[in-house]
């Protein structure tokens, strides 16, 4: 672990600019390619191959509207990413994904975002993170609002993309943290 790396509690996050290992990268790769983290993620499974996944990750990062971290727990192993994206010089969409099946509930994905919020608000100034999952997906709901997230709205899968991808029975919770209220909450906890 690096000092000014992100970090809360048991995690810390490895800025992908820093250089992935191929470890962390296959890891990160086969994320994308396992059929039931798809499905939470909304997608299918990855096909590309691993070196033009590389490309792609890069080159997204790259075009600085999105910054992008491994997660890493207190062995330094790999658990997944956590990204900040749709940046601009107020806000983000943040995403997270915690790869390790293993370690799902154990609180790293509250830990990774507390950590990533800290540094959006702090570090990069943003003044307020979005994000949208699944309504069905409790559990993710659940580590966002420990991490301060409220929710506010609930909509058809894909009405924020101005239509509907999704069928009538999915929806997506809209969830955001201002600056203030991350504040607000620091001081609650005595920080």
């Amino acid at each position: 672990m690096v000092k000014d790396w992100p970090s809360c509690g048991r995690v810390s996050l490895k800025p992908f600019t820093e250089g992935l290992t191929e470890e962390e990268w296959r890891r990160f790769y086969e994320c994308f390619r396992d059929p039931e983290i798809a499905e939470w993620n909304g997608s299918k499974p990855l096909k590309m191959p691993l070196w033009l996944f590389k490309r792609v990750v890069m080159g997204e990062v790259g075009r600085g509207d999105r910054v992008g971290y491994g997660i890493l727990d207190e062995r330094g192993e790999w658990l997944g990413t956590v990204e900040l994206y749709e940046m601009n010089r107020t806000e983000a969409t943040l995403g997270i994904l915690i790869g390790a099946k293993d370690r799902w509930g154990q609180g790293y994905g509250t830990e990774a975002v507390r950590a990533v919020l800290e540094h959006a608000f702090t570090r990069i100034g943003l003044s307020r993170i979005k994000l949208k999952t699944f309504r069905h997906n409790l559990r993710a709901q659940r580590s966002f609002q420990k991490a301060g997230f409220r929710t506010v709205a609930v909509v058809p899968a894909g009405m924020r993309l101005g239509f509907n991808l999704g069928s009538a029975r999915l929806e997506d919770v809209l969830m955001e943290i201002t600056r203030e209220e991350w504040l607000a909450q620091q001081q609650e906890r005595g920080r």
